[in-house]
């Protein structure tokens, strides 16, 4: 997890060296959503002061979602203002774009922490990302260019969490599923592709 901008960048220069050449972590808990990473060829234990930091970044905002990397790429999210905004950078750091996508967790008080919850969902040339207060938004993965949002809390209904929506976008096949705890969308498909309702499943 991270909390201001300082975590975020410190999560940055320790992931990213492991992944400059070797496998992808394209979601939240890697690839198979199991928290298990392909590399090989990692160190048995790490050396006194921790391994060597490669870059880091400040701006982010405050978030705790963590980076997703593929296609050479590391995107991550974060809380500038009110405002959810999707970062992606190379692999030396350098920033590519930068997206808003929309209103997100933002109110403070007990037990709210404010930032962003979404880990970035990469897939087949797309990003995707749920924020705290409903913003469901896909962009294209190299451009940054916005294909289509929808807030879900509003088209279905949703009551929100009193810590916001704390989730990640799951793909199957041609969906895009998500939970926006609606009376009758308590989890909903929706086209990957264009934001349209696939089908939806009442809560229990």
């Amino acid at each position: 997890m991270r909390h201001g901008m300082g975590a975020i960048g410190l999560a940055v220069v320790l992931l990213v060296g492991a992944w400059a050449m070797g496998s992808e972590y394209p979601q939240w808990r890697g690839a198979d959503r199991d928290g298990k990473s392909a590399e090989t060829g990692l160190l048995k234990e790490w050396p006194e002061g921790g391994p060597k930091g490669l870059w880091s970044v400040e701006g982010l905002g405050k978030g705790y979602g963590t980076v997703a990397v593929a296609g050479g790429t590391v995107y991550v999210t974060g809380l500038t203002g009110r405002t959810g905004t999707l970062f992606a950078y190379d692999l030396d750091g350098k920033l590519k774009w930068k997206k808003d996508y929309g209103s997100e967790w933002s109110k403070s008080g007990r037990m709210s922490f404010p930032g962003s919850r979404t880990t970035p969902t990469v897939h087949d040339g797309l990003v995707y990302v749920h924020s705290g207060m409903g913003q469901l938004a896909c962009f294209d993965a190299k451009s940054g260019k916005k294909k289509w949002a929808v807030n879900t809390l509003q088209q279905y209904k949703g009551r929100n969490i009193n810590w916001g929506i704390s989730e990640s976008v799951l793909i199957d096949g041609d969906n895009a599923i998500c939970q926006p705890g609606g009376p009758d969308a308590a989890v909903v498909a929706v086209n990957k592709k264009t934001g349209k309702t696939v089908w939806t499943s009442k809560g229990l």
